[in-house]
């Protein structure tokens, strides 16, 4: 990693990773965009995601990669399991493991929502109401 990002400074590049580890996501990246089953869920700055996640899954993903304070040390994980991407469930791929599932999430994929100015999110629960 360390040898990466050493050569996008060097030769002025730009530097795509792809990774699970998100750790390395908020050491090294400015912006992110986090997938679930093959569709964006999420972008944004890099503070932005982390401070604020919008969506269930990186919400999960940024819950299961730190340490709890219990008295066990278990890490937090997301229920369930990937679905198949030959046979995605109707709705939001996220639905059958999302806590915050509503009626609409099983029949209807969410829109990209745009939020303040770089931060989109595809979940329902980023919908406003209108003005």
């Amino acid at each position: 990693m360390e040898l990466l990002l050493s050569l996008k400074e060097r030769f002025g590049m730009a530097l795509l990773l792809i990774t699970h580890d998100l750790g390395i996501v908020a050491e090294s990246a400015q912006r992110v965009i986090v997938m679930y089953a093959g569709r964006k869920v999420e972008q944004g700055s890099v503070g932005d995601i982390f401070r604020d996640p919008g969506h269930p899954y990186t919400r999960g993903l940024i819950d299961a990669a730190q340490w709890r304070n219990d008295a066990d040390g278990d890490l937090a994980e997301i229920p369930g399991s990937v679905p198949s991407l030959a046979a995605l469930p109707t709705g939001c791929a996220f639905a059958p493991r999302c806590s915050q599932v509503m009626p609409r999430c099983l029949v209807k994929c969410p829109p990209l929502y745009k939020l303040e100015a770089g931060r989109e999110v595809a979940c329902f629960l980023a919908e406003r109401p209108p003005a």
